[in-house]
Parts: structure tokens; sequence; C-alpha cells
């Protein structure tokens, strides 16, 4: 009977793989998401400067110029940001060669088990890496898209107290 012990460090290590895999795909359908609300806001900040604009008697007054323009970028800037989370970038896939497995086919299962345990720590280790890339990508398009609301905010604010 195999000993059990090297069975359970390999579930483990598959389970920490299989932990930082569903990590990417939450921060990849965050950066999704960011890039949505930031499309709609720019659209809709769109549509209130066309609805401004083609008013005959409105005008826009001028301390809300800045606060849309900053807004604008802003959330452009989130989008950016968001849409680099989706890049294709390698994420430590190992390839095994038929000559690498053949070599290793005769193994016992001990050795087997820590050589595929090997494998999943050397792709938790790029996978980590690539994540933390991720969340710092997904933190700076969540902080413009903030501040762009903030300014976006303050714009309709300076609107609103002119009528």
């Amino acid at each position: 009977m195999t000993d059990p012990a090297p069975v359970v460090y390999s579930d483990l290590v598959k389970t920490l793989l299989d932990i930082e895999n569903g990590r990417r795909t939450s921060l990849e359908q965050k950066g999704a998401a960011v890039i949505t609300t930031s499309g709609t806001l720019v659209t809709l900040l769109f549509g209130l400067v066309a609805v401004i604009t083609s008013a005959d008697k409105f005008v826009l007054p001028g301390e809300a110029d800045g606060p849309l323009v900053a807004a604008l970028i802003l959330f452009v800037v989130a989008c950016g940001f968001a849409i680099m989370m989706s890049l294709p970038i390698p994420y430590g896939q190992s390839n095994i060669t038929v000559d690498q497995l053949s070599q290793w086919w005769g193994d016992s299962t001990p050795q087997a088990l820590a050589a595929v345990a090997g494998l999943r720590l050397q792709a938790i280790g790029v996978a980590r890496q690539r994540n933390a890339v991720k969340v710092a990508l997904l933190l700076v398009a969540l902080f413009s898209e903030l501040a762009a609301l903030a300014l976006l905010t303050v714009a309709v604010l300076a609107v609103v107290q002119t009528r």
C-alpha cells in the first residue's frame, strides 16, 4: 500500500494551484466589470454633454468644465488598465515532452506524485506573480474610476447649483 502522505501533499498542492486559477478568473471578471461601468458612465457623460450643449438657454458653468474633462480622462484610464488585465500572458503551464514522460514512466507512485507536485508548485509561483500584477492593475483601474465618479459628482453639483 502506498504511503498516504505523498497523496495528501500532492492534493494540497493541486488545491493551491486551483485557488490561484480561480483568483485569476475572479480578477479578470472584476476587470471586465470596470470596463463595463466606466464605458457606461462615459457614454452617459457624452449624452449629458450632448443634451446640455443642444439646449438653447443653458450654459455649462465654468466650474464644471475641469471636473468633467478630468472625469472623462479618468474613466478612460480606468478602462485602459482594466483592459490590460485581460491581456493574454503565460501562467506557468508545464510543457512535458514525450521523452521526459518516458523517463519518468517507471517511477514509483511517491516519485511521480513528487514530480507532479513540483511542477504544480512552479505553476503556483508564476500564477501568484501574474495575479499580483492583475491586482495592481485592478487597483489602479478602481481608484481611477472612483476619482472619476467624485469629479463627476463635483461637476453635476456645479450644474445643479447654477439652476
